[in-house]
């Protein structure tokens, strides 16, 4: 096998498509819950060192975007859908999370 192999089937290099990949594609885990505290940073619920009291009073949370989490994890902003706090924007996940 060569740099230049090609799959037959859809001309991709062997290995980066469905047809030759060896193992399956790994994708992020999609959440259907993301809390943002104030301090702009999303966490995952059960999250350790996070107070759930503090919730109803200004933390936001985003539902309903099933790739939220990896977006944040490439560094793209991704604004709060509800909670207390919805003009919140996560900028940053937590390191514990």
């Amino acid at each position: 096998m060569t740099d230049e192999d090609r799959c037959a089937r859809c001309e991709l290099l062997v290995g980066q498509c469905e047809h030759t990949r060896t193992t399956a594609a790994r994708r992020a885990n999609p959440h259907d819950l993301i809390l943002i505290s104030p301090a702009r940073v999303a966490h995952l619920p059960g999250c350790h060192h996070n107070n759930p009291a503090d919730f109803v009073k200004n933390w936001a949370e985003i539902t309903g975007d099933p790739r939220a989490w990896e977006r944040i994890g490439n560094g793209i902003p991704v604004p709060a859908t509800g909670g207390a706090a919805p003009g919140l924007v996560a900028v940053r996940r937590c390191d514990d999370c």
